[in-house]
């Protein structure tokens, strides 16, 4: 009479077990709630990972350096200028005494002594004009002679409008491939204006090329080779990192395309093509610098597109490997718990 009782305490006792059916629900909850929770974290996942992959490729594209390095290279070019000009009205105060313009003699060996060095080393040839335009003296003039015309052209100008300095276009020596530069400034006593009366004027001419040469970055992308220059508003290369462009007409050389940009008053970083080949350029103009410019100049640099974005290919390249790795794995996993809670409920 005792066995029933004692089977049905048995079997009460074995359900209340660890290992009993109470357990194997529990297990069975889990292990599902696990499969659903790595459902949705495998999608989410990929998700992430191609968004980084955006992320970082952008991220390595807006690093590209050419927009900023344009603007550095317009930023120091524009200062060697405004400092060019100060140096020149220096002069011309230094030649302001009525013993000096007197004699042509003195006006030689004043301009000799301040400008054989420091950054009047650049003009290669000078000359004093009295107010009504008749030379008074020079110095190192067969620099300048060949220029003669824009000489007296930039004077009338200068005489005609007033102002502390006043630059000539760029003009081309072919042969020698430079630019050079003429500038003029009335020759004033210390404590005057450009507002008053000059004592006369003065012209220098520069060698635009080689002042320009120290400042131009050449952009060097794991050794491709880059482009530098810098251009007047007519399409003139006045100077650049590869010497046979100086005196180039842009449009000439494939680089048409650019000086539409500079037309349009648009600088920063774009792409085209040149001759073919695309290219990632980085642009500014010298007015970007402070709103206006006594320079109708813009400053480009220019590299190989494919060198410029290979760290952005090599970042997607790591991050597709990346997804194709992490979303194999999380869906073993799943698939994982997904057997063992279909084991644990039978």
């Amino acid at each position: 009479m005792t066995e029933p009782v004692e089977d049905i305490r048995a079997a009460h006792i074995r359900s209340d077990e660890p290992g009993g059916a109470g357990g194997h629900s529990r297990a069975w909850r889990w292990n599902v709630g696990l499969v659903i929770f790595l459902m949705m974290i495998i999608p989410s996942s990929i998700m992430v990972v191609l968004y980084y992959r955006e992320v970082m490729a952008t991220y390595y594209v807006t690093r590209n350096p050419l927009p900023k390095s344009a603007r550095d290279m317009a930023s120091g070019i524009s200062r060697v200028m405004v400092q060019d000009i100060r140096d020149v009205m220096l002069l011309g105060k230094s030649l302001s005494d009525p013993s000096i313009l007197s004699s042509s003699a003195e006006i030689r060996k004043t301009i000799g002594k301040l400008s054989g060095s420091g950054a009047l080393e650049h003009f290669a040839g000078w000359a004093v004009y009295s107010v009504d335009g008749k030379p008074l003296g020079e110095y190192d003039y067969r620099n300048l002679k060949p220029y003669e015309k824009e000489s007296r052209d930039l004077l009338s100008r200068l005489r005609k409008n007033g102002g502390p300095a006043l630059f000539s276009s760029p003009i081309y020596n072919q042969a020698n491939r430079i630019s050079i530069l003429l500038i003029a400034v009335p020759v004033l006593k210390p404590g005057q204006t450009s507002a008053d009366r000059p004592k006369a004027y003065l012209v220098g001419a520069e060698n635009l090329s080689g002042v320009i040469s120290p400042y131009l970055f050449t952009p060097r992308k794991q050794g491709a080779p880059g482009l530098s220059y810098i251009a007047s508003s007519g399409g003139h290369i006045l100077a650049s990192s590869n010497a046979l462009l100086v005196g180039a007409k842009m449009d000439q050389v494939g680089l048409g395309h650019v000086l539409d940009r500079f037309h349009q008053g648009k600088s920063g970083g774009f792409k085209d093509s040149v001759k073919g080949d695309r290219y990632m350029f980085g642009s500014a103009l010298m007015s970007d610098l402070q709103g206006l410019s006594t320079h109708a100049w813009f400053v480009v640099l220019q590299a190989p597109e494919d060198v410029v974005m290979a760290k952005a290919r090599r970042m997607r390249f790591i991050m597709d490997l990346v997804a194709f790795v992490v979303a194999p794995v999380l869906f073993s996993v799943d698939c994982f718990f997904l057997f063992r809670s279909l084991r644990s409920s039978t």
